[in-house]
């Protein structure tokens, strides 16, 4: 099973999901640096966005990335410590799999388990079961390209906003 984004969808994804940080690496990150201290979890999405935030001496609870970043390749500095999960999760979908490693990846870090969940296709849409699946309190963070950096403070209505979202995608089945 995955969820498949709609052409509506895509261009409602346009808008940032919470804050937008800009600013010239790593301005917006030292802007936020007092933020994601203070956090419950912080979780990372995206290659750039990792590696700033470890930059930072911050290591995300649950880091998601696919070493890529603006279509080219890109090898991002890792916690040695972290436990890795390796997943299947093409562009503009959100499979099953990405949905469990974000699910089992919040088990492990309420734990105090760093864990990195590396992606195989590309993760520009998990965000929104990251927030899901965070515990209240948690940051998620995503690149904006060209502009900066969204910090999306974890709430219920966040999380409302989120599973809005994930509901109007299209429910495509893979014979599983």
């Amino acid at each position: 099973m995955r969820l498949v984004l709609t052409p509506e969808l895509r261009k409602a994804l346009k808008e940032p999901l919470g804050e937008l940080v800009r600013g010239e690496i790593p301005e917006p990150y030292v802007k936020i640096r007092e933020e994601l201290e203070k956090a419950r979890h912080v979780v990372t999405v995206g290659d750039v966005v990792t590696e700033n935030v470890i930059k930072l001496g911050i290591s995300p609870s649950l880091a998601i990335y696919d070493h890529r970043t603006k279509r080219k390749a890109y090898n991002p500095s890792i916690d040695p410590g972290a436990v890795v999960m390796t997943v299947q999760n093409p562009a503009g979908t959100i499979t099953k799999a990405l949905l469990n490693a974000i699910r089992k990846g919040f088990g492990l870090a309420e734990r105090g388990r760093r864990v990195y969940i590396k992606v195989n296709g590309e993760e520009d849409l998990a965000a929104i079961p990251a927030v899901l699946y965070a515990p209240p309190g948690s940051v998620v963070l995503y690149g904006q390209p060209d502009e900066g950096v969204v910090l999306i403070k974890v709430t219920p209505e966040c999380k409302l906003k989120c599973g809005k979202l994930m509901s109007k995608m299209e429910v495509v089945h893979d014979g599983d």
